[in-house]
């Protein structure tokens, strides 16, 4: 099997799963960059970059969920912040005129002007927005970090084992080699001494 041969059976062996909103092109892409950048040689180092593809692949999933769930996060998040915020403390805060307007801060200018006088009384900006999100869903960013060292173990775990086998086929190499010059003169005076006269 040849090494190109090699790498795509691997390929098709070690792809992850996608997603619905992920593309075997982009896959394909990052496989064949990491292939340019180590430069696998072998069935062994093909097995191993076909692992670290697809450890980087999840990486940069989670990385993408992590913002998508700060995200979705972000509605919930600003009608809080307006419940607290209600120009009249004395008076129950309006929860539905919250919902609507937290609603429409995504889509209508007039709302995301009237949010922003709100926060601005206090002294705050869209960024507080942000923050409550991310507040809201520390437990579930605190277990996609966990996710993510988990994966950079393994990512580094390859790595080393890709330098070990190089070193190790490298020391392999240089011992055989050692062993053929050394014996050479050995064989040489092995030789019987062919078209001698008798």
């Amino acid at each position: 099997m040849s090494q190109s041969s090699a790498g795509r059976a691997l390929e098709l062996i070690s792809r992850p799963g996608l997603t619905i909103t992920e593309s075997a092109g982009d896959y394909d892409s990052l496989v064949k960059s990491l292939q340019q950048e180590i430069s696998p040689r072998g069935f062994i180092e093909h097995m191993y970059v076909a692992d670290m593809s697809a450890i980087v692949w999840e990486s940069l999933r989670l990385r993408r969920c992590a913002a998508a769930i700060i995200n979705m996060a972000f509605r919930a998040a600003l009608k809080n912040l307006l419940v607290q915020f209600w120009k009249n403390p004395d008076e129950p805060a309006p929860y539905q005129e919250s919902e609507v307007l937290a609603f429409e801060w995504f889509t209508d200018p007039n709302a995301k002007q009237r949010v922003a006088e709100i926060l601005n009384k206090f002294h705050l900006d869209e960024t507080a927005i942000e923050a409550e999100a991310i507040r809201s869903v520390a437990a579930d960013l605190e277990l996609l970090d966990r996710m993510l060292m988990s994966l950079e173990a393994r990512r580094n775990r390859a790595l080393r084992s890709i330098a070990d086998y190089r070193a190790s086929f490298a020391e392999k190499v240089q011992q055989v080699s050692d062993r053929i010059i050394n014996a050479e003169p050995l064989l040489r005076i092995r030789q019987p001494a062919g078209g001698a006269s008798a």
